[in-house]
């Protein structure tokens, strides 16, 4: 039998023009890499028998353009919608804004409410971010004021961008979580492209965080951290059954990277030697990918489809 998953992506912001020009907005790459490998499982013994089939419907965030709750899966009063399946997960891509930005932005205002009301009211739905994703999911469903063990927040990296391929060390939990999208890696590391300057933190409250030391990561049960890198000790959010976010940008590969250092050159005033470095880090643009990207990729199809250890 095939497993039908809807996914509605909420497109938070728009790429750079020339890979909008070249591929669309942030929820085609998305619906494409998702597809993609979903296809690839599909060919595999694990998947024969109950093939996975990904639909993706994309919502203009910006423009106040959110699904219907009544399409999500399990709403009381399910109405059988003939154009589409219920919504089965949500995806909030990557963007530019910071999350500390939050008061004084009314659409983040919007989508943070919306997000909460998923997860309070919708177990049903799952929850993917990417980037700015990873970060809002942070603050909304993580971060506890009341919380007297620790503090868990969005700052900008002091340390500087994670622009390029970087190492991330997996946490061992996540790996058993999808040995077989995860478990083939080299000393549990995932290679992935990056593209940001914010970062999630999580301290044991009144802790001091320096520069130089990554301070222990602490996370509420059930929350398990996906990975770390030097500069950014929590590279993503892992809620079994419900939540996924990751850092990285598995959806992008490296003609997708090279665009948005392109396009963010100017407008950031990155010297000439910072743009040669970001896109030697990026590496060049091969057909086959040159990273871990379709091992994540493959972790988010197996959470959608609900096959998890």
């Amino acid at each position: 039998m095939v497993r039908n998953i809807h996914v509605a992506v909420l497109d938070v912001d728009i790429p750079a023009r020339i890979l909008y020009e070249a591929r669309g907005l942030c929820s085609a790459h998305f619906r494409n890499i998702l597809q993609e490998t979903a296809g690839q499982i599909n060919e595999s013994d694990l998947a024969s028998d109950n093939p996975i089939n990904i639909s993706v419907t994309p919502y203009d965030i910006r423009g106040g353009h959110y699904p219907d709750f009544r399409k999500m899966r399990g709403h009381l009063d399910q109405i059988q919608w003939p154009e589409t399946s219920p919504i089965d997960a949500i995806l909030i891509t990557g963007g530019a804004p910071g999350v500390y930005e939050m008061d004084k932005s009314p659409w983040m205002q919007t989508l943070a409410k919306f997000l909460r009301t998923i997860y309070d009211q919708y177990p049903k739905v799952r929850i993917l971010g990417t980037c700015f994703g990873h970060q809002l999911i942070s603050h909304v469903l993580v971060h506890d004021p009341k919380d007297s063990v620790r503090d868990v927040f969005v700052e900008i990296c002091p340390l500087g961008r994670e622009v390029g391929i970087y190492t991330v060390q997996l946490e061992d939990a996540f790996i058993r979580s999808f040995p077989e999208a995860l478990g083939h890696l080299s000393q549990g590391q995932l290679r992935i492209q990056m593209f940001h300057g914010d970062r999630v933190m999580a301290v044991e409250k009144g802790q001091a965080v320096t520069l130089t030391d990554s301070p222990p990561v602490s996370l509420p049960a059930p929350w398990i951290n996906v990975g770390s890198t030097p500069i950014c000790p929590i590279q993503g959010l892992y809620h079994p059954g419900r939540v996924l976010s990751v850092q990285g940008h598995y959806e992008l590969d490296a003609f997708g990277m090279q665009m948005m250092c392109l396009d963010s050159a100017p407008r950031m005033q990155w010297k000439q030697s910072k743009l040669a470095l970001f896109l030697e880090q990026i590496g060049p643009d091969f057909e086959e990918r040159q990273n871990d990207a379709k091992a994540f990729a493959s972790a988010v199809v197996y959470f959608l489809a609900g096959v998890e250890f």
